[in-house]
């Protein structure tokens, strides 16, 4: 049950208590009159509510509470703190999956006691990401803090709506627009090579930063036609901000962690505290920035000035998006905010990621510098020679180098669920209001799916007995892999 209706329910609930008390039981009048009787019966019925909300019902009566749960918990918080926010974020879920035999669902008591389950089986997965997917919401609250950065983009919007911008973005994400793309990848690639060339008499390079602008500056490119020009100047304002609005600090994460348990009307009040107005106006800033640049790209698409020919050749997502006339300026700001935010750090992320791994396994660095120099130009030739997609997606250990950064590190590692009514999962019935964690992390690394090497960094899986690169790693099931999860609401770039 929302905040609001359990405030509301008590309020009204104190009141009908005390016009009660003093028709009944006038004797019972305190010194004040009503409003003291009232104050008194709501603070005895939050006390009461807490009792029933955090001990009764979870530990007694939930339909849930004879599904196979982990030992221990906070009073306040229960499982809540292991499941969430343990580094790193998913380990704790997969060592449960290990430990506690179960069929499917295991159950945590989250915040307050209230029931949450994670499940554990491809038929479960299954059951919630594809074949009752629009039974289960995102959380309300994390919905409302990431729509003052993302407007109603493709991520946070739900049910028809969701459908319709699925549906219609869909084109501009098939395979052959994507391969269109590789060039600009490749050039990006090389440029950031060769600066980072430039610097090998430096004692150490922060490979993170790096990884953060040529991905920025691919993003900017493929998806709205624009290059940021990050690796040569990283202080274009829009640049700025967005990183400042990303860029981790425990101040943002006691932000966040607030508007996940209070209204954000009521954490935005806090005083003398200016988080809360510096995130409203970068996010402020990064809207109007969308909004004018889809503004403008409609404007040039549509001006005679610019020839037939030249329209067909801006491939960019944006582009398409607009020669689609599927979406107002308005709308198309919020996919092109959704894009940057789910394209550009995730990507950037991973790539790092990647050459973590390859540090740490010389033999496979190696190994696929060969593959590479044998099968693409140097990129100190940039100006005569690009790629194709096929040279590229023939390259067997790239392939199972970069799926298995992918299984491993999931930019994703949890993410929630919230059941919106009562719907069968497995062997029970879950209210409404059931969150379901979903663990990416715990499930790519799970024995029971990928055997006993689940946790080593071995990207010979993803390669066939005769040397052809493939995309299954092995496993027996697509619910093994859930990097980009799976279903209508699976990550619509994966590709």
């Amino acid at each position: 049950m929302k905040f609001r209706d359990v405030s509301f329910g008590i309020v009204l609930l104190s009141v009908v208590e005390a016009y009660l008390t003093l028709y009944f039981a006038p004797q019972l009048r305190p010194t004040g009159g009503l409003g003291r009787l009232g104050a008194r019966l709501f603070v005895l019925n939050v006390i009461l509510y807490g009792i029933w909300a955090g001990v009764i019902y979870p530990f007694f009566l939930s339909p849930l509470r004879h599904i196979p749960s982990p030992k221990g918990g906070s009073i306040l918080f229960g499982h809540s703190l292991q499941a969430r926010f343990s580094k790193p974020r998913g380990e704790k879920s997969r060592q449960w999956m290990e430990e506690i035999p179960n069929e499917g669902l295991i159950r945590i008591r989250d915040f307050f006691n209230q029931d949450a389950v994670i499940p554990t089986s491809h038929e479960i997965l299954k059951t919630i990401l594809h074949d009752n997917t629009y039974d289960y919401e995102k959380q309300p609250r994390v919905v409302e803090i990431l729509r003052r950065v993302l407007g109603d983009g493709l991520i946070l919007v739900e049910g028809d709506v969701h459908k319709f911008q699925r549906k219609h973005l869909l084109p501009s994400f098939q395979v052959k627009v994507i391969r269109d793309l590789y060039p600009v990848f490749w050039s990006k690639a090389c440029e950031m090579t060769q600066m980072l060339a430039g610097m090998t008499a430096e004692p150490e390079v922060e490979i993170g930063v790096w990884c953060t602008r040529v991905t920025l500056d691919i993003i900017g490119i493929a998806g709205f036609g624009r290059d940021f020009h990050s690796l040569k100047n990283p202080h274009d304002e829009f640049v700025e901000q967005y990183n400042m609005l990303l860029e981790p600090d425990s101040a943002k994460a006691i932000f966040f962690a607030l508007n996940l348990m209070f209204p954000g009307k009521l954490v935005n009040s806090i005083p003398f505290w200016d988080i809360p107005k510096k995130f409203l106006n970068i996010s402020g800033n990064l809207n109007n920035f969308a909004y004018n640049l889809s503004k403008d790209r409609r404007a040039e698409l549509s001006s005679p000035k610019l020839s037939t020919a030249e329209k067909e050749k801006r491939h960019d997502i944006l582009s398409l998006l607009v020669k689609s006339n599927d979406f107002t300026d308005h709308e198309l700001a919020h996919q092109v905010l959704t894009m940057m935010a789910a394209g550009h750090e995730t990507t950037s992320s991973t790539l790092s990621w990647c050459i973590y791994f390859l540090a740490l396994n010389p033999q496979i660095q190696t190994e696929l510098r060969e593959e590479i120099r044998a099968s693409l130009p140097s990129p100190n030739v940039l100006q005569s020679e690009s790629i194709t997609a096929a040279q590229i997606d023939t390259l067997a250990l790239l392939n199972g180098v970069c799926n298995e950064t992918l299984r491993l590190y999931p930019t994703v590692p949890v993410t929630t669920r919230e059941a919106i009514r009562p719907t069968r999962l497995g062997n029970y019935m879950l209210p409404a209001g059931t969150s379901v964690i979903i663990s990416p992390w715990a499930i790519n690394r799970s024995a029971s799916f990928w055997g006993e090497d689940a946790l080593e960094f071995k990207p010979g899986r993803w390669i066939n007995a005769d040397g052809s690169p493939n995309k299954t790693g092995g496993a027996m099931s697509n619910y093994s892999n859930m990097t980009f999860l799976h279903g209508p609401r699976s990550c619509i770039g994966q590709g």
